[in-house]
């Protein structure tokens, strides 16, 4: 990773969270370093093996097969432009927070919210094929959470269908909950959303 030691980028990343911005303001940066980065965070949280962040692991139940009892599942969406190229970002995780599946994907020019949604529903479709009996999803989108937990009403015509289709997968997992968590809480979502517009180019 060059002259820069992993934990110095950790907190870089930490602090901007923005892959372009990121690599901008910071010369000695690359975004070679960053996937480099990425990958031994994901090693790390997964315990084993190699993970591609933009395909879909193979080694997680199937329906019809014995699933997880509980799962948590980190989820985030990017646009940059807010309308502009936007990608989504989900990482699941067992009880035991052990990394069992990451996947992200290029969505093509859309907004923020609309990017949340997306990824919402990937971790819902996701949660549904493993038969999870429960899910805790976690999210830096207090839109997203506000918006699912009823304190705030879905107005926008773009997002009102997101928001039935996410309730028809969410009315599949026999229990669910919805937190918000802090940006640096979800990182790799995030660079997983960040991956899937980085995929596009």
């Amino acid at each position: 990773m060059g002259n820069m030691s992993p934990q110095k980028l950790v907190l870089l990343i930490l602090k901007y969270l923005d892959t372009e911005r990121l690599i901008k303001e910071n010369p000695s940066v690359t975004r070679e370093m960053i996937d480099a980065l990425l990958q031994e965070i994901l090693e790390t949280k997964r315990g084993k093996g190699t993970v591609d962040t933009c395909l879909p692991r193979s080694d997680i139940p199937h329906r019809g097969q014995k699933g997880f009892r509980k799962l948590i599942i980190h989820t985030d969406g990017a646009s940059r432009g807010n309308p502009g190229k936007a990608g989504i970002g989900v990482a699941i995780f067992n009880e035991d927070y052990q990394l069992v599946e990451d996947e992200c994907r290029f969505i093509g020019e859309t907004t923020n919210n609309v990017a949340e949604y997306q990824a919402m529903i990937l971790a819902a479709q996701k949660a549904v094929v493993c038969n999870a009996k429960e899910v805790i999803f976690r999210t830096d989108s207090e839109l997203l959470v506000r918006q699912l937990n009823g304190v705030y009403r879905v107005k926008s015509s773009n997002i009102l269908p997101l928001y039935n289709e996410l309730m028809k997968l969410l009315d599949m997992i026999p229990a669910w909950e919805i937190q918000h968590v802090r940006r640096e809480e979800n990182v790799i979502a995030d660079a997983l959303a960040n991956r899937g517009i980085d995929s596009s180019m």
